[in-house]
């Protein structure tokens, strides 16, 4: 079965390591930061949508909790003036999106 959140997230993955070069220049423990948490969305999404079980709602859970993180990040960078406002909106946005999937797959009945 082929998810196509999983399209998206690897998408969005590869757009914040691009933001993350450019706040890296300003900031290299806050982009390495927000980019560790960004694979960790991709990772744990990966691992817990094809997973059975507790080990699947874990899993999708901290994808969430990554998502959420690297949304703050990302807020955190444009407050600091190393991004556009427009450009974190947007991630922040996209973000969004991505964590209320994998809410919805994580706790849909069945």
């Amino acid at each position: 079965m082929k998810l196509r959140i999983i399209d998206d997230i690897i998408e969005t993955v590869g757009r914040i390591h691009q933001l993350c070069r450019k706040v890296s220049r300003h900031d290299p423990s806050l982009a390495k930061q927000v980019r560790e948490a960004a694979n960790s969305i991709g990772l744990n999404s990966g691992e817990g949508l094809y997973a059975r079980g507790g080990n699947r709602t874990v899993r999708i859970e901290s994808a969430m909790n990554s998502g959420r993180e690297v949304m703050l990040g990302l807020r955190i960078a444009g407050a600091a003036g190393y991004l556009e406002a427009a450009v974190v909106a947007s991630e922040v946005d996209t973000l969004d999106r991505i964590v209320a999937t994998l809410y919805k797959l994580a706790y849909r009945a069945g």
